[in-house]
């Protein structure tokens, strides 16, 4: 069961990112049709065009064809997209799939190149709890304070894990800290009253086992 708390205050930060499905990547363009588009007909005209590709798995994903999307992100990653425009591509049409077991796969691929990356960090994370697997979410959330200390919403999704995991104390902690970093920070003021009782544990999910 998705644990919504977390996974929804982790994918605010990563709308931008869902992945797709396993298909293909052949770099021959799809046959072409009457009424085809000028994007189309551009792709007719040459297939490696990574560019052109890239852009039609966007038009197919804005339309929910998620297979035809992943086709066309996997053939423009193929055809050399840097990774920092394709990988979040693939991996937003994969949860949008819900195949959160390859987009995890490809959240941590993407980490193992990139460990700074605060947006597949968060995705990641979010991934974790979504198949209960909370200790590696917490694991993710504290590299990401570490290579990052300054940013208030690493300490915002540790806070609503611990309080998913009814850890009040520590969920506090991280509640202060992200107060102390982003004090007029988007979620300040429901972070403020969930604190407002301070001793009355019931407010952060109740108190540590």
């Amino acid at each position: 069961m998705i644990r919504a708390n977390l996974c929804i205050c982790i994918m605010c930060f990563c709308i931008c990112i869902i992945s797709g499905c396993a298909t293909s990547q052949s770099a021959s363009a799809p046959a072409l049709s009457a009424d085809a588009s000028p994007l189309e007909r551009k792709l007719a005209e040459n297939p490696n065009d990574r560019e052109v590709n890239f852009a039609l798995g966007g038009d197919a994903e804005s339309h929910g064809d998620l297979l035809r999307a992943e086709q066309y992100y996997r053939r423009a990653e193929a055809l050399g997209m840097p990774a920092e425009q394709i990988v979040p591509r693939i991996i937003r049409v994969l949860i949008a799939a819900h195949r959160y077991d390859e987009a995890l796969d490809r959240c941590h691929r993407r980490l193992e190149q990139k460990p700074d990356d605060r947006a597949t960090r968060f995705v990641e994370a979010a991934l974790l709890v979504a198949l209960e697997r909370p200790k590696e979410a917490e694991r993710d959330l504290h590299a990401l304070i570490e290579s990052q200390p300054k940013d208030p919403e690493g300490y915002l999704a540790l806070g609503r894990l611990y309080q998913d995991e009814r850890k009040s104390d520590r969920a506090k902690e991280m509640f202060h800290k992200y107060l102390e970093l982003a004090p007029n920070g988007e979620h300040a003021a429901q972070v403020r009253f969930e604190l407002a009782g301070d001793g009355d544990a019931s407010e952060l999910g109740g108190s540590e086992p």
